[in-house]
């Protein structure tokens, strides 16, 4: 080969996210289920069953450390798996909202605890949803090789 001809670049192949985005989803259905329990739960409580609080209570507390697996998951399905990084953030967030909510919800504070909850509710919907769709099977950007 002279020096005048160069291979032509090309993509690296991107390395796709498999099980770790399998374990990820396994987690975010779980913490959904619990957060879309915590509302029905605080429903059945305020409309007189007063034996709802007696589940609401303890999966609320409960709910930092889901999403501390869930760091775990996302933090796998980033680095080793290949996956993107905003999910690990988005979790880490998630992780101290959860701990602030728990706070809140024992302080009877429900002026921070409902709109807190809400928007637990609706980013572990969103994070769950997303990851069943197409982008989240995608690997990172490749870099160019030669």
């Amino acid at each position: 080969m002279t020096a005048i001809e160069q291979p032509a670049l090309r993509p690296a192949e991107a390395k796709r996210p498999r099980a770790t985005l399998w374990l990820l989803r396994l987690v975010l259905l779980w913490h959904a289920a619990l957060v879309i329990a915590q509302p029905i739960l605080a429903g059945y409580f305020l409309s007189g069953e007063s034996d709802a609080i007696a589940l609401h209570s303890p999966i609320g507390s409960t709910l930092w450390m889901v999403a501390a697996l869930q760091f775990v998951a996302a933090v796998l399905y980033w680095r080793p798996g290949g996956g993107r990084l905003w999910p690990a953030l988005v979790t880490l967030a998630l992780f101290f909202a959860d701990f602030v909510q728990l706070v809140f919800g024992h302080q009877q504070n429900f002026t921070v605890h409902v709109p807190l909850g809400t928007a637990i509710v609706t980013t572990v919907v969103l994070m769950t949803v997303w990851s069943f769709r197409a982008g989240a099977r995608r690997g990172r950007h490749p870099e160019v090789v030669r």
